[in-house]
């Protein structure tokens, strides 16, 4: 009796029939809230409750069908970065990041700035 080949590999079946994998709206919504982190400018604004609640900022909001989502990100960023730049940044990087990592065609990234912060820049230490 021969003993079979480890080497040898079975033939795979057709794409259609070996399943497919599901990315939960979740798992897209807490991408494209750390892309918007990434980008320069954008700051997370957090008070108590939103601390228990989760829903501070950045926040993104999404809509997943298929192989495609639609994602609505609100931003918070510091005074005085160009709101144009800063909002062209976080489509170009959140749409990159979920296209990316999940393999979904984003079709629109809305962006909206909710809040503009005064204070909260980076502070040097003077020696």
């Amino acid at each position: 009796m021969a003993a079979a080949d480890p080497t040898a590999r079975r033939a795979l079946p057709p794409v259609d029939e070996r399943g497919r994998t599901v990315v939960a709206d979740a798992v897209v919504r807490r991408i494209a809230t750390i892309a918007a982190r990434e980008v320069d400018d954008v700051v997370v604004e957090r008070s108590g409750l939103d601390r228990i609640t989760g829903r501070g900022l950045p926040h993104a909001d999404v809509v997943v069908a298929g192989q495609t989502s639609r994602v609505s990100v609100e931003v918070a960023t510091r005074w005085p970065a160009p709101l144009s730049t800063v909002t062209a940044a976080v489509q170009d990087h959140v749409r990159e990041r979920v296209s990316t990592l999940t393999g979904m065609t984003v079709t629109a990234v809305d962006v909206r700035v909710a809040s503009v912060s005064y204070g909260r820049t980076a502070r040097r230490r003077v020696e």
